[in-house]
């Protein structure tokens, strides 16, 4: 075998603007340099921590080395070659994605001094931090680098010690007038002699003043030893639900699969797919949206698998912890590990494992600017996965998203129904102006009367209103576009704004507004009906929503809980959002409405017999998903097509140019650039956004790593590029 002289080195650099480079591997280094292998490396002149994706047997014009191989630190090739196919579905930097593979807490400790020079504080050998260095040295720093005086050091977040008692050998002091030294020793003999000291002071009627006694005897000895993975074991095996170890049965035989059951049911069936999993020699990887829904579903796993086998959460706020989960889990030597969007990419020492994505369409699987993870849904990366470790995926959803069930090669098994469902009332409001009717009020005063508890859904900040007409309910569309114009008149597609209009171009009625209650409002009108305040539960707040008969909130938080009634006071909000996913998030929420509502759910609307809502409240998700992905073809919108927004942060004149000069003449045929128009709100008062769209997803994504490249070498310009994004 030919060894490489030259490697390609993707640097731990998040920014679109650079691609892989070319080093030259010397030739001590030529047998201990492979793919996924950590190196450090100059960029200009400065130490850069980088992974190796490919190797070259010639030099590829490299002109620098590869200054340093780390030492136990590695990725599998084949995490490699899945972060390079992330990488381009997801038109995403390749650092970041990388960075969601490799062990977390991965940085610089500073600088080791090799060649200090006369007056340098420091000696040879000594480690000094980056900001110490940069202090003293000032410009000179880059040239101490450059010429090896200070060479870079990597770092990992060390693991956590805990104190630990060992017996010694050799006979026992006599403790004859020392019971309680005498009940400790008692105790670690009986632990094995050798056990943490924390859990031995619970067990023993003792205090640390007597095992430091029994420590300064020579009966034992008290050590420092690192804190041992978080791991949990089995405490089964309990049964798994049938119905639910049948769906895992699927998952066993490769494959993508969806499972559409209620959300209750779900820790369940994520404990059966590990059970299947560990029971055929495999791992396991859950995934789910937030951290709160971990420990239900790690509770649940533990109760079904044996014991010896183990299983461990995972996700950011562990802290130096999450650091020997990682270990455990690329070593094989754990068995289930549940986690959040971060635990997508990390290596498993098992092949073929079985992947699970809990509450598959819940936007929170996909990481959102500033937050740590891939810029792309964990069902896309549960699908790369799964391809390339031969490897089966179950989604469970009780209404996955159209760009899962859209998705050619997706196998579905038999739904599971819902245990109840409620009772429906939809209250027609046209030619109302009240924002609330008389079934909605006299619900909420019934509860009270009657000691039953009330949740009423309010907006969530982040829906565009659209303009509709208080007479016929209908909005006002883009002519163009055939989509819902938001409040101004806007149309979120192509950015066209429409002349102000008095009425309504359908049945002439001047009684124009946005659509859309907000939680305030609706507490107030409540408050005024009902002489009471409401409870509130809303963006992270929560007032009275343990006690009061009757709650406001915005759908999440609200939705996550059980109520004896449910009002949706405004449903078109909805219905006739401006967005084009709008009429899924409708149906989602509907449909969630009637999960949480035991006896009655009441919707307000001016559209009761929308196919959509009829949908929602009749749990018949296949003729919305038939109706809606027809919608969706003819738009060529994913699952039929490839769309990509680029955000851009600056000034409106250096966007205009910007896209202008650098992106559209880059664009291939077959891909359609919209924009640029000021981004959605939360992208802040300087963002704008641009759209491109094709009939195949691939050629989207090519053109907007592409228009990354280009924007992200213009100063001045922040760029941040979403494939298949979640609000269009």
């Amino acid at each position: 075998m030919r060894l490489p002289r030259a490697a390609r080195v993707a640097l731990l650099v998040n920014t679109h603007a650079l691609p892989p480079l070319s080093y030259l591997v010397p030739e001590r280094l030529r047998r201990g340099v492979g793919v996924g292998f950590l190196v450090v490396v100059r960029l200009s002149g400065r130490g850069c921590l980088g992974v190796v994706v490919g190797l070259l047997e010639g030099d590829g014009r490299a002109r620098e080395e590869i200054l340093r191989v780390l030492e136990g630190l590695r990725l599998p090739p084949a995490a490699v070659e899945l972060c390079l196919r992330v990488c381009e579905e997801a038109a995403a930097p390749l650092a970041p994605v990388l960075r969601a593979a490799l062990p977390p807490g991965l940085g610089i400790a500073g600088y080791r001094v090799r060649g200090p020079l006369p007056g340098w504080p420091w000696r040879r050998g000594e480690l000094v931090s980056r900001a110490a260095a940069r202090r003293v040295l000032g410009a000179a720093l880059r040239e101490a680098e450059g010429s090896g005086r200070l060479e870079l050091v990597p770092s990992l977040p060390e693991p956590r010690t805990v104190e630990v008692a060992a017996l010694s050998p050799g006979p026992p002091p006599d403790l004859r007038r020392a019971p309680r030294q005498r009940a400790l020793l008692e105790a670690l003999r009986a632990r094995g002699g050798r056990c943490r000291t924390d859990e031995l002071l619970r067990e023993a009627p003792a205090s640390r003043q007597s095992l430091r006694a029994l420590a300064a005897r020579g009966a034992l000895r008290l050590l420092r030893v690192p804190e041992p993975p978080p791991l949990l074991e089995g405490l089964g095996p309990d049964p798994p639900d049938a119905a639910a170890a049948g769906a895992a049965r699927g998952a066993l035989q490769g494959g993508l699969w969806l499972w559409r059951s209620p959300s209750r049911t779900h820790p369940a069936a994520a404990a059966a797919l590990a059970a299947a999993a560990v029971s055929s020699g495999r791992q396991a990887l859950v995934l789910l949206p937030e951290v709160e829904g971990l420990e239900p579903v790690v509770e649940a796993v533990r109760r079904v698998l044996p014991r010896g086998a183990s299983v461990a959460p995972y996700h950011a706020g562990m802290g130096r912890s999450r650091s020997a989960v990682y270990r455990a889990a690329a070593a094989g030597s754990l068995d289930v590990l549940v986690g959040t969007r971060a635990a997508a990419l990390i290596p498993l020492g098992r092949p073929r494992p079985l992947l699970c994505v809990v509450d598959e369409p819940n936007e929170a699987h996909r990481a959102g600017p500033g937050y740590e993870g891939v810029p792309l849904h964990v069902r896309e990366l549960v699908r790369l996965r799964a391809a390339a470790e031969e490897g089966g995926a179950l989604f469970l959803a009780s209404c996955p998203s159209l760009s899962l069930y859209g998705r050619p090669g997706l196998r579905e098994l038999p739904p599971r129904p819902p245990e109840r469902w409620p009772a429906v009332r939809i209250v027609d409001m046209r030619g109302s102006g009240a924002p609330l009717s008389r079934v909605a009020l006299e619900a909420c005063r019934s509860a009270l009367r009657a000691g039953r508890r009330v949740g009423v859904v309010g907006n969530r900040l982040g829906y565009a209103a659209a303009v509709v007409c208080n007479g016929c309910g209908a909005p006002l569309r883009c002519p163009r576009c055939d989509l819902a114009l938001a409040d101004g008149l806007s149309c979120p597609r192509c950015g066209g704004r429409q002349p102000p209009r008095d009425r309504c171009p359908g049945c002439g009625s001047a009684r124009l507004s946005p659509s859309g209650l907000a939680v305030e409002r609706l507490r107030q009108e409540l408050s005024r009906s009902l002489g009471a305040e409401p409870g509130l539960l809303a963006g992270g707040r929560s007032v009275r929503a343990e006690e009061a008969p009757v709650v406001v909130g915005t759908p999440r938080p609200l939705l996550s809980r059980e109520w004896d009634r449910v009002v949706v006071p405004d449903a078109d909000h909805l219905l006739l959002g401006a967005a084009a996913r709008a009429r899924e998030r409708a149906f989602r929420l509907l449909h969630r409405a009637a999960e949480s509502a035991r006896s009655m759910l009441i919707i307000q609307t001016r559209h009761p017999d929308d196919p959509t809502l009829r949908a929602a409240v009749e749990d018949d998700y296949p003729s919305f998903a038939r109706a809606e992905l027809g919608r969706l073809r003819a738009l060529g919108y994913p699952p039929f097509g490839g769309l990509v927004a680029i955000t851009l942060h600056g000034r409106e004149e250096e966007v205009r140019r910007a896209v202008e000069s650098l992106v559209r003449p880059a664009l291939r045929p077959g891909v359609e650039l919209r924009g640029p128009v000021p981004a959605p709100p939360a992208g802040g008062p300087s963002a704008w956004r641009v759209l491109l769209r094709s009939r195949e997803p691939a050629a989207a994504a090519r053109a907007g790593r592409r228009a990354a490249l280009r924007l992200s070498r213009e100063s001045g310009l922040r760029v941040r590029v979403e494939v298949d994004p979640e609000e269009v």
